[in-house]
């Protein structure tokens, strides 16, 4: 024990009451984590000058988190929390000083995020140049049921050149899963990795070293109009852009998938990713990408699967859980409308090559897939017979059966001429997971036809191989139309049994795998 001052304590006071709410906030895992990861780097980022000059060139700042059932432990060597800070680094919402702000600016981090997660928590932390180290334990029940407010830290002996904190997260009030593990791992190494590739910090989550790759690019000549290229020269789609908008500064770069690469290729990954401080706060996880669709467009546009990028902000302000930028609409109107005129002009014209090109199946990498999938299909032909073998259709379509009304469905409608007649032509999606046929076809009238056709979208077939970006959909959609229109046709032909390539489709979709669990 040192002879720091005996009456020094930590002051949770006014209002202890409302720490009980801090588990309301509206965090996620992920968010949550990153508050303390902001602190170490903060921590470091105000001190790096002194923590180079005890260490050497090469140290860097290593945070570690460590996720168990019962506990979750985050551990730094930035420079620790001296006595000065103390008080403000336990009482919520007191912001640092100016100078020290940047990731920490609204004073939330520590105590909100630990709170979120848990009833009861300790802090060790030894400050660079103390000779001390200080633990904090706070119980949040214990604090209610007494009416604690102010908490005596125990005091230890170290030396001046120990450093680092250390946060224990106890009486947890969520478990934490592995999928959840996952996701915090992706999106630390999303939210940090010009921190991560510049070699300025190692974030290790169980174990596991954190990094971060940047998607591949699209090489590919420019299409001015749909599948129409200009001329065979190749451009890397990668372009580079700055701009002042509403009195503050936006940079970054945009880019188009290489969707010849398939393990990239995902709906998650586009969208802008918007940065503050080099610290990630909008576009990490499945569609939580920068969206303005008067550049994307609508979800089913190419571009809106397509177009990627980096933007900092570093003027433009945040929400207090770092979750998200505040705009006025007048300032966003005019950031989209410069960033729109960015990606438009010059020799590497993001928008239109995003919206115009189209994939050239012949290219050497979408051959290696293809060949794998091919693989994969021909091994699914014996037993595509076997059921077949055992299943035998009806002569005759079953006419009692009633149009489903589905809840959850996408529809579109067209009418159409065949043979001098009218045909009010009808598709269904149809996002019910209780749907076990594949294909459905209803028709009525005669000279004036109604004919719908209805697809299940929910069962497992349709999920693991429609893909997800708009001409995966449109080719699979487009051959189960080709194969309805077909059948109806021959019907009307006077061909008896054409609806036993449907039915004989559905029997295999029914009972081969992919189940997904439906």
């Amino acid at each position: 024990m040192t002879k720091e001052n005996e009456n020094f304590e930590i002051d949770f006071s006014p209002e202890i009451q409302a720490l009980s709410y801090f588990a309301h906030i509206p965090y996620t895992p992920m968010s949550a984590i990153a508050e303390f990861v902001d602190n170490s780097l903060q921590s470091y980022l105000n001190n790096d000058k002194k923590l180079h000059k005890i260490h050497s060139p090469s140290w860097k700042l290593r945070i570690g988190i460590y996720i168990t059932k019962s506990k979750i432990l985050i551990e730094d060597n930035a420079a620790g929390i001296n006595r000065q800070d103390c008080d403000r680094a336990f009482k919520a919402g007191a912001a640092p000083d100016e100078e020290d702000k940047g990731l920490s600016e609204f004073g939330m981090g520590m105590k909100t995020a630990a709170l979120w997660f848990s009833k009861a928590f300790e802090v060790q932390s030894s400050a660079l140049g103390e000779k001390v180290e200080r633990t904090v334990k706070f119980d949040l029940d214990k604090a209610l049921d007494e009416g604690l407010v102010k908490f005596k830290p125990k005091i230890q002996t170290t030396s001046a050149n120990q450093h680092g904190t250390k946060v224990i997260l106890n009486k947890l009030r969520r478990e934490q899963t592995a999928r959840t593990k996952k996701q915090i791992k992706e999106y630390l190494s999303s939210m940090y990795r010009h921190f991560i590739n510049k070699n300025r910090i190692e974030i290790r989550v169980d174990n596991e070293k954190l990094s971060y790759e940047m998607p591949p690019i699209l090489n590919a000549p420019f299409f001015h109009e749909v599948g129409k290229a200009k001329s065979n020269k190749k451009i890397k789609w990668l372009k580079k852009f700055s701009f002042s908008y509403a009195s503050k500064k936006a940079h970054g770069f945009a880019g188009i998938f290489d969707e010849g690469n398939i393990g990239f290729a995902k709906t998650k990954y586009a969208g802008f990713n918007l940065f503050r401080f080099d610290r990630l706060i909008q576009g990490v996880g499945e569609n939580k990408g920068y969206r303005p669709p008067q550049i994307f467009g609508n979800p089913q546009s190419h571009s809106y699967q397509r177009i990627f990028g980096e933007i900092h902000l570093d003027g433009q302000s945040v929400s207090h859980i770092k979750d998200g930028f505040i705009w006025d609409d007048q300032e966003e109107f005019e950031f989209i409308e410069k960033l729109k005129k960015n990606l438009q002009t010059g020799d590497v014209n993001i928008f239109d090559q995003a919206k115009n090109y189209r994939l050239d199946r012949r290219a050497r990498d979408v051959k290696v897939q293809t060949s794998e999938g091919l693989d994969g299909a021909i091994k699914l032909a014996p037993a595509a017979l076997k059921i077949l073998e055992e299943k035998k259709i009806p002569r005759q379509v079953e006419t009692t059966k009633e149009k489903p009304k589905p809840k959850d469905k996408e529809v579109r409608r067209k009418q159409m001429k065949f043979e001098g007649y009218t045909w009010n032509f009808e598709i269904i999606l149809n996002y019910d997971k209780n749907e076990r046929d594949w294909i459905q076809v209803f028709e009525k009238g005669n000279k004036t036809k109604d004919i719908t056709i209805i697809i299940a979208m929910g069962m497992g077939f349709t999920q693991q191989y429609f893909g997800s970006r708009p001409d995966e959909v449109e080719g699979m959609l487009a051959i189960i139309e080709y194969i309805a229109l077909a059948e109806i046709v021959e019907k009307s032909r006077g061909t008896s049994k054409a609806h036993a390539i449907r039915m004989s489709l559905n029997e295999i979709i029914r009972r081969q795998p992919p189940d997904l669990g439906y």
